[in-house]
């Protein structure tokens, strides 16, 4: 990710963290009092204006949603491209991109897309599988890039894995999904992607992907062989237990299979799909 500073350890949803992003921005009835802010004066104002104004302009966006304008809607992705790269005078400890993010998610303009792939390693409840089979190649590609980062490779399981419960997706596109399901479950590599991809194969209701996993939940020598046990980006002060991510892979594929499970995050979001 290019901006470690706002998204490392980030949490697993998008909350609205305007309060703490604008410690010192006008009160409710201020705001209120001001004047209504136009569209053209959002765009300018996300481009170049101060904290509190980007903020303003982005409730002006949200307010709107899909009805805003070409124009807006695309301002305020290039805003959230900048406050992700760190481009921004935001406090570093402000989290601010969660309220982009979540402004972003309302307007559902596919121009949006490949900023969403980019927010994938932060987990939670990803919007991309609104998008359907408009998102599934650049899905797709982070997916299937076997230096990837874990997370996002995680991610992109979980999108697609709702994609294919929703039915969003052509056969064509189901059969490469099948491949890459097939693929995570070959190789080592690191334990969020195997996790994702075993739900991924079961949701396809492919015989031979749920074979696989049968044995994954059998054996747990098979659920060892899946899981690295080298691990790139090695995390400061964390000790990893490779042992453990082992257990949870092989009693992951037994949760699954017996169909329990649902409730194990990321889920799709009410009123999605």
């Amino acid at each position: 990710m290019r901006n470690e500073r706002k998204v490392g350890g980030a949490a697993a949803a998008w909350p609205v963290l305007l309060a703490l992003a604008v410690p010192a921005a006008a009160s409710a009835q201020e705001r209120k009092a001001a004047s209504p802010m136009t569209e053209q004066e959002a765009v300018a104002l996300l481009a170049e204006g101060a904290l509190q104004d980007r903020f303003r302009a982005l409730e002006t966006a949200a307010a709107l949603g899909p009805r805003a304008s070409s124009e807006l809607r695309l301002a305020v992705i290039d805003a959230t491209w900048a406050e992700l790269r760190g481009e921004t005078d935001t406090p570093p400890d402000a989290e601010a991109i969660f309220d982009y993010l979540k402004t972003v998610t309302e307007l559902r303009d596919p121009r949006a897309i490949p900023l969403l792939v980019e927010t994938l390693t932060m987990g939670g409840e990803n919007p991309l599988a609104d998008f359907g089979a408009e998102a599934f190649p650049a899905v797709f590609a982070a997916v299937s890039d076997p230096g990837e980062d874990p997370s996002r490779v995680f991610g992109g399981l979980t999108v697609l894995r709702f994609m294919v419960e929703d039915g969003a997706l052509t056969a064509g596109q189901v059969a490469r999904v099948r491949e890459v399901a097939r693929d995570r479950l070959s190789g080592s590599q690191q334990y969020f992607p195997v996790r994702g991809a075993m739900r991924l194969a079961l949701a396809l209701g492919d015989p031979e992907l749920r074979g696989i996993v049968e044995m994954i939940a059998a054996d747990r020598d098979a659920a060892e062989a899946l899981v690295s046990p080298y691990l790139s980006g090695e995390i400061p002060g964390v000790t990893r237990d490779r042992a453990w991510e082992v257990d949870r892979v092989w009693e992951y594929a037994r949760l699954f299979l017996s169909g329990g499970g649902v409730d194990i995050g990321p889920v799709r979001r009410p009123g999605s799909g």
